[in-house]
């Protein structure tokens, strides 16, 4: 087997490092991972669905709907019905909830935006949109589109 490194593999072991940063983060927050997912969704988009959730974040349906579950248990998720669909259900962050996720992810933000500052945003601006064109043109070649 060859021992060679391209530049795709370090993007790969780049990338997931960076996933791992939100991870551990959550986890510094006294979350779970898939916890910190859903609520993260939720915050972010009042009213979304756990098909929503599932297509965003590629997770299976069975952890969003166990997770849901145990946040709505815990009082900090809450179930509406969809006015679009009679038997769909939407998800909104109870007050306790929010309080539980409006500081961690406001910390988040501002973590985020100094980091923009210190690697320079139009830098940051730059790699995200060839991230953006590199995905596009892997899935193309991958045949994942």
């Amino acid at each position: 087997m060859q021992n060679h490194i391209t530049s795709i593999d370090l993007l790969a072991e780049t990338m997931m490092q960076s996933l791992q940063i939100y991870m551990k983060y959550a986890r510094k927050m006294g979350l779970a991972e898939n916890e910190y997912v859903v609520l993260y969704s939720v915050y972010h988009h009042q009213g979304c669905s756990q098909k929503d959730i599932v297509a965003d974040w590629e997770l299976p349906k069975q952890t969003v709907s166990f997770v849901c579950k145990q946040l709505v248990e815990r009082g900090w998720l809450a179930f509406v019905p969809d006015p679009n669909d009679k038997r769909g259900k939407l998800m909104n962050l109870t007050a306790d909830g929010l309080a539980v996720i409006a500081p961690i992810i406001e910390a988040q933000t501002a973590g985020e935006r100094q980091s923009a500052v210190d690697f320079g945003e139009e830098k940051l601006a730059a790699l995200v949109q060839d991230l953006i064109r590199l995905n596009k043109v892997l899935s193309k070649n991958l045949g994942v589109e």
